[in-house]
């Protein structure tokens, strides 16, 4: 079962990764982080998964793609935002014709990643719940 108000964080850090986490936390989140594709996968695969990713563009051992594949394998499907440095048009196409929830860049406001996070969890929870006959 996802584990509610937790947040997972995959990225080889920097300094936007600290900022992400502090408004998160900020918004009364509790943030895991990963560093790679293969801790992430660890985190998600885990008794308890996080309820949203955000994952960088770039990994040591992968990209955001690889990221967003562990998300959609498990019983649960957990949605992924893409964190890009810049904003990157081709990206952004990329990333929502894939399959991630949203696209963020920097800054990161609270009430601007509420309402990304708001956004991602309700469009995951009505593609998991079939419609009514």
């Amino acid at each position: 079962m996802l584990q509610q108000n937790t947040v997972l964080i995959v990225s080889a850090s920097g300094k936007d990764d600290l900022v992400l986490r502090k408004v998160l936390n900020e918004a009364g989140m509790h943030v895991r982080l990963a560093a790679s594709c293969a801790e992430a996968l660890d985190a998600m695969t885990s008794d308890t998964p996080p309820s949203i990713v955000f994952s960088d563009a770039t990994l040591p051992d992968g990209t955001w793609t690889d990221v967003l594949t562990f998300a959609g394998g498990g019983s649960s499907r957990i949605p992924v935002i893409v964190v890009s440095r810049v904003v990157d048009v081709n990206l952004y196409i990329n990333a929502i014709e894939q399959g991630a929830a949203d696209f963020v860049v920097p800054p990161f406001f609270r009430q601007d990643l509420s309402y990304v996070m708001n956004c991602a969890m309700r469009e995951n929870l009505a593609i998991q719940t079939p419609a009514a006959a």
